[in-house]
């Protein structure tokens, strides 16, 4: 085995003893009780079933000889999935075992033979070694385990507690979202942090904050005494042990209604927050900030869904000694996540805690949120002390940084664009550039989420943006998510971009999440995970290494992106490429360009029975049919011009100026002309391509960036027309797509009619109040 690949498996084995041991796995071979195994089975008998073969470990259910999982370690060039096929093949089912990890000691992957997929918690796939206990119950209960009952009432109850809390913090007169969720925060942390103390000393550690300033020395006291125990003992002791570096918690409560805090104490004594089967100490606290969308608040902007945060994290790995920055940090998703991924990779010493808590993480924050993010990281095990509540484009942090992670809000307007040598006030570029000039310039790492408009946009301080991208980083990875993975707050598009400042590589990889794992749904309680369901996530962490072309991925040449106008988008190119399934438009329509009869000819216009269709008139029409059309020309206008006759079932696409607008000639009709603004797509084979399908598809399909500039805008062209490439999938998946396309069209025209009878009894009744007046 060559040099370097053997240190990169032993770097990966030290990861793995490292978390194993965290884990509380015994990894002390001349200990009794020892049951993770390396490079060898515990009885003679199982290893005459390996027939030689030795595995990287074998893990036993404490104090037994029965072996309940299998750990690959991944070795250089091999994928994920193919030390998970390893693990399987040649090591669990000569053991009879039915669990596999594959880690490289950086990402890690879980599979049950059972089920044929990953193990799953809740119905979201594992992602990380599992403690004894645990991974019992997994061999003993099968591949999917869910939260207890009791935990996940909880968790509602907690949702419900904040529903109720809002209606009397509004009374109180915190009319804000941010407000009421701040001031019910400082109760909930109490919570938490009093449990997570009677935790810790019950555990034999000793507490950081002694019984007198916690939950059970106030709840029981009369409701005046208890305001008065609050705002005199408790907050300043958490005042002086916590606001040395800015205020985290106020000195007094805005609740002055003694009735309502105790009412709002005794309905969260009653819950337990700790979440037994998880080592995430501020799960409940999350899970309340997620849901509380859910009761009408304005806090949805605050909140990257965990399983995203998670994966970047995962990708960028930050490390031990290295600073960790999130410019724009909310409730501190990406740093909390960062923290405890660093605290599992290293022992658990004096300086290591010193280290994680006061010179690892850093945040920027506009608003008062920065006072949940210090609550937040306190919560996780401190490291709040660097976290700073400004506006982070106003304050430029130049190579400060090893790794910058963040998901910045979209479509904000600054006026600090000159701070980053560009005069813009769109916000995004700026941060775009705020982010990689944070990072260390000699190998600094940047995980980031942004709008894929920045990554295709035309405008040139778009393209200026790119091109500093490239110019100043490797893109290591482009990665398109769906547009349902940021809902229930956002349906807009957007990507995550991996970054390493310093350098510039030759090919960009680019991967496609068209499945995260959750349910596509718009629900404003949110997505819940798909029971046993698929996810490209698994894929993309078993081909992170080595990042190669599959189903989901391929690679672009930077050349090629450079001559593109530096478009980073994987859309732009994955149309491109030579999938079957991928056609050239004129492969399969015959595409017809409509004109315009002289206008000086009264003969192609007076007495018109020929419907001619205009932009105008695709634009008006209230279903995707249209028949009749604002203007007709006379039958001599077809015979005597290069006007041309489409047949129903023709799909007109505007391709001039107004780029991307569809219609279908209704069957209904004899057919119609259009002017040259429109092409006419005949589906060569019905029995190929539906009308309907092209019809929903082709204004999704960023057609527009094909255009060529024009004297008054963009334009295509019909041999533009010809090469643009679209999906032909089955005629089922059409028909498929069409019905889902058809229920959204449907869902969406009955809000419009609701609104616009609610516009029309708004107008009635001021019309009423002004009567009376």
């Amino acid at each position: 085995m060559p040099p370097q690949t053997k240190l990169k498996e032993t770097a990966a084995r030290k990861m793995i003893d490292l978390r194993l041991k965290r884990l509380g796995w015994n990894t002390d071979e001349n200990d009794p009780s020892y049951n993770a195994f390396t490079e060898r089975s515990k009885l003679e008998s199982q290893a005459q079933l390996l027939k030689g073969n030795q595995p990287d470990y074998v893990l036993y259910a404490p104090n037994t000889d029965d072996p309940i999982a299998i750990i690959e370690a991944k070795q250089p060039g091999q994928t994920l999935n193919k030390a998970i096929t390893q693990g399987r093949d040649r090591y669990a089912k000569p053991l009879g075992v039915n669990i596999v990890f594959a880690t490289d000691g950086q990402l890690c992957e879980t599979h049950d033979t059972r089920c044929g997929g990953p193990l799953r918690i809740d119905g979201e796939p594992v992602i990380d070694l599992l403690s004894p206990e645990l991974l019992v119950r997994f061999a003993r209960e099968g591949p999917s385990l869910y939260t207890p009952t009791p935990n996940q009432q909880t968790r509602q109850e907690l949702v419900d507690i904040f529903s109720k809390a809002n209606d009397l913090l509004r009374r109180e007169g915190l009319r804000q979202g941010v407000e009421r969720f701040s001031e019910f925060s400082n109760l909930l942390f109490l919570k938490l942090i009093s449990e997570i103390e009677d935790d810790r000393q019950s555990s034999g550690q000793p507490r950081r904050l002694e019984e007198r300033y916690c939950w059970r020395a106030f709840a029981s006291k009369p409701a005046d005494e208890m305001l008065d125990y609050i705002n005199d003992t408790v907050l300043p002791r958490l005042v002086r042990d916590y606001n040395h570096s800015s205020e985290v918690f106020e000195p007094h409560l805005r609740i002055t209604n003694a009735a309502i805090l105790k009412e709002l104490v005794d309905r969260l004594s009653d819950l337990s927050l700790l979440d037994a089967d998880s080592d995430v100490k501020g799960d409940a606290f999350e899970y309340f900030l997620k849901h509380s969308i859910s009761v009408g608040n304005d806090l949805g902007e605050y909140f990257t869904p965990r399983h995203i945060v998670r994966l970047i994290v995962d990708l960028v790995d930050p490390r031990y000694g290295e600073t960790i920055y999130d410019p724009c940090c909310g409730t501190g998703g990406f740093l909390i996540e960062a923290f405890r991924q660093i605290a599992r990779k290293v022992t658990d010493t004096p300086e290591h805690r010193r280290v994680l808590e006061n010179d690892t993480i850093y945040g920027c924050e506009l608003t008062g949120t920065a006072r949940i993010a210090k609550m937040n990281m306190i919560l996780a095990g401190d490291g709040h002390t660097n976290i700073v509540q400004q506006d982070a484009l106003a304050n430029p942090v130049r190579a400060g940084h090893d790794v910058v992670l963040t998901n910045f809000p979209f479509s904000q307007e600054t006026e600090h664009g000159n701070a980053y040598g560009v005069s813009v006030k769109d916000a995004n570029p700026v941060f775009l550039r705020h982010v990689v000039e944070a990072a260390r310039s000699d190998g600094g790492r940047i995980g980031v989420v942004v709008p894929e408009g920045l990554l295709f946009g035309e405008q040139k301080e778009y393209e200026n943006a790119r091109k500093y991208l490239v110019d100043n980083c490797a893109i290591e990875a482009v990665i398109s998510l769906h547009s349902f993975v940021f809902r229930p707050y956002t349906g807009q598009p957007t990507a995550i971009l991996i970054l390493t400042k310093g350098r510039r590589s030759d090919r960009v990889w680019f991967f496609e999440v068209a499945d995260d794992g959750f349910e596509k749904t718009t629900r404003r309680t949110g997505r819940p995970a798909k029971e046993n369901g698929t996810s490209d996530l698994v894929t993309l962490r078993s081909l992170w290494a080595d990042r190669p072309d599959s189903e989901n991925s391929f690679s672009v040449a930077l050349d090629q992106i450079i001559e593109n106008s530096y478009k980073l988008s994987y859309s732009t190119y994955k149309r491109r490429d030579n999938a079957e399934d991928w056609r050239p438009l004129g492969t399969v329509c015959d595409i017809l360009i409509g004109a315009t009869p002289p206008r000086k000819k009264p003969s192609y216009w007076r007495g018109g029975t020929e419907s001619w269709a205009t932009i105008s008139d695709m634009s008006n029409i209230t279903e995707r049919y249209i028949s009749q059309t604002a203007e007709k020309i006379t039958h001599k206008a077809v015979e005597e011009t290069s006007v041309k006759q489409l047949p129903p079932g023709t799909v007109l696409l505007s391709y001039k100026l107004s780029i991307g607008k569809t219609a279908i000639v209704s069957e209904a009709s004899n057919g119609l002309c259009t002017n040259e603004a429109i092409a006419g797509l005949v589906p060569k084979n019905r029995d190929e391509l539906l009308s309907e399908y092209l019809y929903y598809l082709l204004p999704f399909l960023n057609i527009e960036d094909y255009a060529q500039p024009a004297a008054k805008g963009k334009t295509l062209n019909k041999t533009i027309l010809e090469r643009i490439k679209i999906p032909v999938p089955s005629l089922s998946k059409q028909a498929e797509f069409v019905e889902t396309m058809s229920k959204r069209d449907a869902a969406i025209q009955e809000l419009r009619e609701r609104t616009a009878d609610e516009e029309r009894e708004q107008r009635d009744e001021a019309h009423r109040f002004i009567a009376e007046l």
